[in-house]
């Protein structure tokens, strides 16, 4: 009984921490939900850093500061340069018209107190880390829906968000409810293909993915949607050899799969008899995401369409811009790629451009390494799938590494929480306990 108890108290234990690491890479759904939609603080800033804190509390183990887990040396090393060049351009090279110091530096102290608690958090966390984050991210997509059906500002054909000020002024951002989704996705592919997934948690798993890839869809975030392609491809092009072809083959027939295939087209059939209108709004958000884009391709290309002239939608054109301002740059000003132009000095919304631009070779090499060194281990995690957490975060980084071509500035959060993630875990699986590894290769689900 006693050892029952115990192993019950640390299972908690660690669900306890995923739950904590969640709340701070990804609460940002959860806390628009609690403030917008059930008006527990409306606006409130207080709110967010106190959901946050409680994150950060979660993640405390019983063994806090007593014992310590070694992170990737090397990555840490990287990250630890750059984060230090933005420190050292924030106080003594700083834009003139930079007057978020006190922000900035409570910004930074949050990435070092993530880091500083994952130092502490156990490798075991493994064992219950991809059901959690299944859990957290699908609670997650519920509460979007929710706020979505009971939002009268909100229309079908908007971007799936949940919005927040005024009526007339209202708006939201889709962005996280795509990282959730995608984050959903990733998490219930990993679940769904694992061999000792039994066949309920199978099932599960492949409904809540089908269902975050049309939440996925419906807040129409490119940089979400062009990174779960990347993953779909690596999944295939890692996992689909000839030996794995022939398992998948063979799995295919086996009572096992057949069984889940039946039940899974009975699912999705009966959905679509009595949700036909979800199915053609599904379909009309698909559509207008492409038509979206490939007016952006028009009008990259100069192309008339209708006997007009294309034109960029709003982000797509502020890229455009920053192209543009880059394309100077090298043209008549080449020694701002030398030492910058000052902190935050001007928003390229491409964050591995903007290190160039604001904080000169040193940043864009610090930045760009640490991207590229973190991309190198997390493609060798999908060839070998070492372990769940580390496979989740490989291809979870594929989001982040769109994402710094495409939207966000390289000192947010937004990056540096997951970012932090990556420098605990990949890459050093070798050092997990032999219980917490997969002893081969991807083996698809039978």
């Amino acid at each position: 009984m006693t050892l029952q108890f115990s192993q019950l108290f640390r299972k908690f234990e660690l669900i306890r921490m995923v739950l904590g690491i969640m709340i701070v890479i990804n609460g940002y759904p959860l806390i628009f939900f609690f403030k917008e939609t059930l008006h527990l603080a409306p606006g409130s800033t207080v709110f967010t850093a106190a959901v946050m804190a409680m994150g950060f509390l979660m993640m405390i183990p019983v063994t806090a500061i007593r014992k310590l887990y070694k992170p990737n040396m090397g990555l840490l090393q990287l990250a630890l340069m750059f984060l230090g060049v933005s420190l050292l351009y924030m106080f003594f090279y700083p834009d003139a018209m930079f007057q978020d110091t006190t922000k900035d530096i409570i910004n930074y102290l949050y990435i070092v107190a993530f880091f500083v608690l994952l130092l502490n958090v156990p490798n075991d966390i493994i064992e219950v880390f991809i059901p959690v984050v299944i859990a957290f991210t699908v609670v997650s997509n519920l509460a979007l829906v929710y706020a979505m059906v009971t939002d009268p500002t909100w229309r079908i054909g908007q971007r799936a968000a949940i919005n927040y000020g005024e009526s007339d002024d209202r708006q939201g951002n889709p962005h996280v409810f795509a990282r959730n989704a995608f984050m959903c996705v990733v998490a219930c592919g990993i679940w769904a293909t694992h061999p000792k997934t039994g066949f309920i948690p199978r099932l599960l798993a492949f409904f809540s993915c089908v269902f975050s890839m049309a939440i996925l869809v419906m807040t129409q975030t490119r940089s979400s949607i062009l990174a779960l392609g990347f993953c779909i491809v690596l999944f295939f092009l890692f996992n689909f050899r000839p030996a794995q072809i022939k398992a998948a083959l063979r799995g295919l027939v086996s009572p096992g799969a057949i069984i889940f295939f039946v039940f899974a087209f009975m699912g999705v059939s009966y959905f679509m008899q009595k949700n036909g209108d979800v199915i053609a709004t599904l379909y009309g958000y698909f559509v207008g995401f492409i038509e979206n884009n490939t007016q952006n391709v028009y009008a990259l290309l100069g192309i008339k369409q209708n006997n007009y002239v294309a034109t960029f939608d709003a982000s797509a054109g502020n890229r455009a811009t920053s192209f543009g301002y880059l394309r100077i740059i090298i043209e008549g000003h080449q020694k701002v790629l030398l030492v910058g132009q000052g902190y935050k000095s001007f928003y390229m919304d491409v964050p591995i451009l903007e290190a160039l631009i604001n904080q000169g070779m040193l940043g864009f090499a610090t930045f760009a390494s640490f991207v590229f060194i973190t991309l190198f281990y997390c493609l060798k995690a999908m060839k070998d799938n070492p372990d769940p957490l580390t496979t989740f975060l490989a291809y979870f980084f594929i989001l982040l590494l769109v994402q710094t071509f495409t939207n966000g500035r390289p000192y947010e959060i937004f990056f540096w929480h997951p970012f932090c993630l990556m420098v605990r875990f990949m890459g050093i699986s070798h050092l997990f306990p032999a219980h917490l590894r997969n002893h081969s290769g991807m083996t698809l689900a039978t």
